[in-house]
């Protein structure tokens, strides 16, 4: 267990019954006890450093010397948070997705506001919302919009927000936050993380829209714009699901797609002042539809849940990239490191209904491992040595190890596919997907 925080600040006492929106709830978010929370999740998390180079292990004991000026900078509205650091990573279209590191103790602050403005805001929100809640994930969201096409609604429209969290209008939210926040001290300091500015390459640029992902505050702030967008939904009297700013809505007739369509991106763009992609949002039918990585076929008139294609593409992509040739990584390292990334793909995906596609994904790993193989043989003479090891003839092994078929060829040779078969890779480590699918899917609890 950790060691406590010596923050030498007295908790506050908390009146019961009293509300959110009180006066004095930057002191109750600056409380030792909210702090120490804050504190825990943050060196969990731990993560990259920002653009001061403290790192999470450092920030005990800069707290614990300097806490109690930090406190009253914050309270007396003197402190102003550092730029975040720029970061872009790759996104699955092509794009590039734009990620804000804060200082850890920029994040210290933004976890404590947001833990302690989350369960107040908790309450108000939509029951179709399911991203970054407490008890509510992807897979209730699959699930509910399973339901949806079982009861007839067979037609989607799939919302794309263009690069929402960089677009959101800081003018709108803090209206809708100030609805519920009396405390303008609390307004002001959620304003200046608002508006920090971004650094990259040296240069700090001034941000007057968005909320960077990658700040403790942005889940939250997403939730609290969006809900009225569930709000709207729910007052026209649409099903729907939204995961963060993934939001599809089903409706009975084409027709009706269209109309809901145009109507909600005209309120998406006027009324909450974001961006609708256009070109990436459109109406669907269940089996051409995405939702989170899921989409859904039809069998006995129901519908099941199936692993989107693009989804599929994408973990044999990741398994190519862990299999790679080239790279001088030995086999056991390699399995072991495929090992963590099957368990965590198959955790996801194990809602879908896809043993075929986890015994696909088996035979291209094995492949990939035997390519690998054949090529730490290296000359003739190695693998033939290797094959008479395996149990082949003489013969045979000298006949295979000077062929000139090209890699994938030989990986695919029946000596090679019944010597370096599923025993072999399991004796090395080798689990696989489709038998921790079966385990996940017959032996484990569904909690929802």
């Amino acid at each position: 267990m950790q060691e406590e925080l010596s923050l030498a600040v007295q908790p506050m006492c908390t009146m019961p019954g009293k509300e959110f929106f009180f006066s004095s709830m930057l002191e109750e978010i600056l409380d030792i006890r909210n702090v120490q929370r804050a504190f825990r999740q943050v060196t969990a998390n731990k993560g990259a450093g920002g653009i001061d180079g403290m790192q999470t292990d450092e920030l005990r004991d800069y707290l614990n010397a300097n806490w109690q000026t930090l406190r009253s900078d914050i309270l007396e509205g003197s402190y102003r948070p550092h730029a975040v650091r720029k970061v872009e990573i790759p996104k699955s279209d092509g794009g590039r997705r734009m990620l804000g590191i804060p200082t850890v103790i920029d994040r210290l602050i933004q976890q404590s506001i947001s833990q302690w403005l989350s369960p107040k805001y908790e309450g108000d929100f939509s029951s179709n919302s399911y991203g970054f809640r407490p008890k509510r994930n992807a897979h209730q969201a699959v699930l509910k919009a399973q339901e949806y096409l079982d009861s007839g609604y067979i037609w989607i429209v799939e919302l794309d927000l263009d690069k929402f969290f960089d677009r959101v209008n800081h003018d709108k939210l803090m209206s809708l936050l100030s609805l519920k926040i009396k405390d303008k001290r609390t307004l002001k300091l959620i304003r200046s993380y608002l508006s920090s500015g971004i650094m990259e390459n040296g240069l700090v640029t001034p941000r007057r829209e968005g909320t960077p992902q990658g700040s403790p505050l942005s889940p939250l702030l997403s939730n609290i714009i969006l809900d009225e967008l569930d709000s709207t939904l729910e007052e026209r009297g649409h099903r729907f699901v939204r995961y963060a700013d993934d939001c599809s809505i089903y409706v009975r007739s084409s027709k009706s797609a269209h109309r809901v369509m145009n109507k909600i991106a005209v309120y998406l763009e006027e009324g909450l002042k974001l961006k609708v992609n256009r070109e990436k949002s459109k109406v669907s039918t269940p089996t051409q539809s995405r939702l989170l990585g899921f989409s859904f076929y039809s069998r006995d008139k129901r519908w099941k849940v199936r692993i989107a294609p693009k989804s599929l593409l994408r973990i044999k992509e990741t398994i190519r990239k862990h299999t790679m040739r080239s790279k001088p990584v030995p086999l056991t390292s390699r399995i072991l490191k495929l090992g963590a990334i099957i368990h965590g793909w198959v955790n996801y995906f194990s809602l879908a209904e896809a043993k075929s596609h986890m015994i696909g994904l088996d035979e291209l790993t094995r492949k990939r491992l035997r390519m690998i193989l054949w090529k730490q043989w290296k000359v003739s003479r190695g693998r033939e040595r290797n094959l008479i090891k395996l149990g082949i003839a003489k013969s045979k092994a000298f006949q295979l190890a000077n062929t000139r078929k090209a890699y994938c060829r030989v990986a695919n040779s029946p000596i090679l596919l019944t010597t370096l078969n599923k025993a072999y890779f399991s004796k090395l480590g080798f689990e696989g997907f489709a038998n921790y699918y079966y385990w996940k899917t017959t032996h484990q609890t569904k909690l929802f």
